[in-house]
C-alpha cells in the first residue's frame, strides 16, 4: 500500500529547516549592515523615462515550515507622472512587493534575496556614456536608504489607525516628519508646514485638527493625515497600499479624487495597490495583475479592462457585481484554492483553477508572451502558433 503524503514535519526535518533559516537570515542581515561604496549600490536606468524599474525581484520569508517565496521574479516599471495599479487577491504578493521597495519587509524572517529595484533620482546625474545613474535599492545598505525613504519614496498604509501613534497629537506626529527631513527647521516653521499640509489635503479646520489625537478623527480624516505625512517631503513616488479599504464608498471617492489631484499638481508617480478593480479603472494608467507571487498579466488600463487575456484576469472581472446583473443570479467566484506557497509547482500556478487548461499547462511555467508593445501575459494559450481561443 502506498504511503500517504503528510503535511507534518519530522523532528529532523524541522531542525534542518531552522538551521538553514538561521544561516540565511544571518547572511542577508549582514549584507544590510555592511559598509559599501556608492558604486556597489548604484547602477543605470534602462529607460530614463521610468521612475522605478523592478526586475526579477525575489522576496521570501524563512518560516518554521520552509521558505515561502512571496514575490517570485516580479518585473515591471513605474513611469514618471503615471499611476500604476497592482491588482490581485489577498496573499498574492502585492504588499510585499511595495515593502521590498521601501526596505520595510519584516526582518529577519523576511528578506529580499534577488533582483534589482532601480530608483531614478536627480541627485546622481549621468555617467560618461550619458546613461542615467540610479540607486539599486536591493543592494542599498540600510543607512543609505534613510536618505530617500520618507523623502523621495513615501508610503500610505492600509489602516491609518494602526499607523498613527494614539498617544501623540496629529500635530506632533506631522512635525516629527519635518524634523526628520530638515533637522535645522524651527518648531514654529514645522508647525506652520504641518498646518499647511493638512489644509492641502482638504481638512477644513487644520488648526483644530493639529491639536487632536487620532481617536478624535474619523477614518477619512485619519487617512488624509497619512496622505499629508506622505506628501511632506515632496516625494517623487507615492506607494498607496490599499488606501481606501477601511473607508466607506463616499469617503473612498473623496480620497481617490484627492490622490489624483495631488499626483497631477505634485508631478509625482503613484504605485496603487488594491484588490478593487473599480478603483483601478478610475485611477490607473497601467495595470499589473499578480497571482501567487508572480505577474501573470500587465498592460494599459484600457487593454486590461477591454481585452483581458489571462483566465485569472477574466475571473477577477467576472467576480465583480454589476448594475446589469440579475437579482437572483449568484456572484461568480473563481473555483479552487491558491497553491501552497512553500511547495509551489514548476508548472502554471493557476492550472488547477483554470477553465481553459490545456495539456501544455502541466509542463514548465509559461514565459511572458508579448501580445502588443504594452500588453503581456504569462499563459500558454497565447504562445505563437497556438489559437488564443
Amino acid at each position: 500500500m502506498a504511503k500517504k503524503a503528510s503535511n507534518y514535519l519530522t523532528l529532523r526535518e524541522s531542525r534542518k529547516i531552522i538551521s538553514y533559516n538561521l544561516k540565511q537570515m544571518k547572511y542577508y542581515e549582514g549584507l544590510k549592515r555592511r559598509k559599501r561604496s556608492a558604486e556597489e549600490y548604484t547602477t543605470v536606468m534602462k529607460d530614463e523615462n521610468n521612475l522605478l524599474e523592478i526586475e526579477d525581484l525575489k522576496t521570501c520569508f524563512f518560516t518554521d515550515s520552509g521558505t515561502v517565496m512571496s514575490v517570485n521574479g516580479v518585473s515591471f516599471n513605474v513611469p514618471k507622472n503615471k499611476v500604476v495599479g497592482v491588482v490581485g487577491e489577498s496573499g498574492c504578493g502585492k504588499s510585499v512587493t511595495s515593502l521590498s521597495v521601501m526596505q520595510l519587509v519584516q526582518a529577519p524572517q523576511g528578506q529580499v534575496v534577488g533582483g534589482q529595484i532601480r530608483f531614478n533620482t536627480d541627485a546622481l546625474g549621468y555617467d560618461e556614456e550619458g546613461r542615467k545613474i540610479c540607486y539599486d535599492i536591493v543592494q542599498m545598505p540600510t543607512r543609505q536608504m534613510y536618505s530617500i525613504r520618507g523623502k523621495d519614496i513615501t508610503m500610505i498604509f492600509q489602516e491609518p489607525m494602526t499607523s498613527l501613534n494614539p498617544v501623540f497629537t496629529i500635530g506632533s506626529q506631522l512635525d516629527e516628519v519635518s524634523f526628520l527631513l530638515d533637522p535645522k527647521i524651527s518648531k514654529e516653521a514645522a508647525k506652520e508646514k504641518s498646518i499647511e499640509m493638512l489644509r492641502k489635503v482638504g481638512i477644513s479646520m487644520p488648526e483644530h485638527t493639529y491639536t487632536c489625537y487620532p481617536h478624535e478623527l474619523s477614518g477619512g480624516m485619519r487617512q488624509r493625515v497619512m496622505i499629508a505625512m506622505a506628501l511632506a517631503g515632496n516625494p517623487k513616488l507615492i506607494i498607496a497600499d490599499e488606501p481606501t479599504t477601511a473607508l466607506d464608498v463616499t469617503i473612498q471617492a473623496q480620497i481617490l479624487e484627492l490622490l489624483r489631484e495631488l499626483q497631477k499638481s505634485q508631478g509625482c508617480s503613484i504605485m496603487l495597490i488594491t484588490h478593487d478593480l473599480g478603483v483601478i479603472a478610475e485611477m490607473a494608467d497601467e495595470v499589473v495583475i499578480m497571482y501567487a507571487g508572480r505577474i501573470i498579466e500587465r498592460g494599459t488600463a484600457r487593454e486590461i479592462f477591454h481585452n483581458p487575456l489571462h483566465p485569472y484576469t477574466v475571473g477577477l472581472q467576472k467576480s465583480k457585481p454589476l448594475i446589469t446583473s440579475k437579482t437572483g443570479e449568484p456572484l461568480y467566484s473563481i473555483p479552487g484554492q491558491v497553491p501552497n506557497p512553500i511547495n509551489l509547482p514548476n508548472s502554471c500556478y493557476f492550472k488547477n483553477r483554470c477553465e481553459k487548461c490545456i495539456a501544455k499547462c502541466g509542463g514548465d511555467y509559461p514565459p511572458e508572451i508579448r501580445v502588443s508593445d504594452t500588453h503581456a501575459v504569462s499563459c500558454w494559450l497565447y504562445q505563437q502558433g497556438e489559437d488564443a481561443e
